[in-house]
């Protein structure tokens, strides 16, 4: 039987709007290439990983409004296993994004719909957790929900991911049935309760191999166009960063998530998984918007 994963997480429609730059507070400019792009971070990487090889489920909601049936028509295309995915009287999730000249973002979130995906909610779907391998989720859901989840899944003893995205105050017993937590160096100095953002990379292993004492058994921090590092109790893997003129960056940290998934899906090891996916956000920031930036799996093998 083919191996499956996972994804339980947020469906936003992201409204993204071009700019020169991004405004300061109290200004007003004029913007270019508004797009209505299907995004948030659960749907993102349940693309990213069925685009880059894997079978994939999905657990979440949509609002029962245009946005709502637009996303749905757009998961069912992209070949999702979607029967834990329903339609709720809330507004659709909604992202606003700034892209500016340099491709970097600015994004405000609109949780909607997916602040229905409880933790009742996902024990309705206790099935479809027996069934997968890999479970992977974030935090644009409920965090209550998310324990839920890695409880089910540790109740059967399938392997757990978690981007703790947008970073939230978490539980230790979360993190001790985390077995791939992946996370950015502004996330990684939120958990180490830092003053400021870490950038020197000696700093950020330091922090990593104390985070690792909470509980996750690997530790995968992502640098954007500086790579990757991923600590375990036994090695540190460094993954170097490909140069790439970026347009966009909205969804490159989703698209590494759901490239790792898929080749942890195909029990490649670390090393090479770290690679792939560092190949396939970096092919993703050269284009625009989220999910239509993700790239397939015939892209990055080339």
């Amino acid at each position: 039987m083919k191996k499956k994963v996972l994804v339980v997480g947020s469906i936003n429609m992201d409204i993204v709007i071009g700019t020169k730059y991004l405004p300061s507070p109290g200004e007003t400019i004029t913007g270019k290439n508004l797009k209505y792009i299907p995004g948030g971070k659960g749907a993102n990487q349940a693309v990213a990983a069925s685009r880059l090889g894997a079978t994939v489920s999905f657990i979440g909601k949509v609002g029962n409004d245009s946005f709502g049936h637009d996303l749905l028509h757009f998961l069912k295309a992209e070949k999702l296993q979607i029967a834990g995915v329903t339609q709720t009287q809330l507004t659709s999730g909604v992202a606003v994004i700034t892209v500016d000249d340099k491709g970097e973002n600015t994004i405000i979130v609109s949780p909607g719909s997916n602040e229905e995906v409880t933790s009742a909610y996902i024990q309705r779907y206790e099935n479809v957790i027996k069934e997968a391998d890999i479970i992977l989720a974030q935090y644009e859901i409920p965090l209550e929900s998310v324990g839920t989840l890695f409880e089910l899944a540790k109740k059967y003893n399938k392997t757990t991911v978690l981007n703790p995205a947008p970073a939230l105050k978490t539980p230790d017993k979360l993190f001790k049935k985390v077995d791939y937590l992946i996370l950015n160096e502004t996330e990684l100095s939120f958990f180490a309760h830092t003053k400021s953002v870490l950038t020197e990379r000696d700093e950020m292993i330091n922090a990593a191999r104390k985070l690792l004492k909470k509980g996750p058994k690997n530790i995968i921090v992502t640098l954007g166009s500086k790579g990757a590092i991923a600590i375990n109790k036994n090695e540190l893997i460094v993954t170097k960063g490909i140069k790439v003129k970026a347009v966009d960056t909205t969804a490159a940290g989703d698209c590494f998530v759901g490239a790792l998934v898929a080749q942890l899906n195909k029990n490649k090891n670390l090393k090479d998984s770290l690679d792939f996916a560092n190949k396939a956000a970096a092919l993703s920031v050269q284009k625009w918007g989220a999910s239509t930036s993700i790239p397939y799996l015939k892209d990055v093998s080339m």
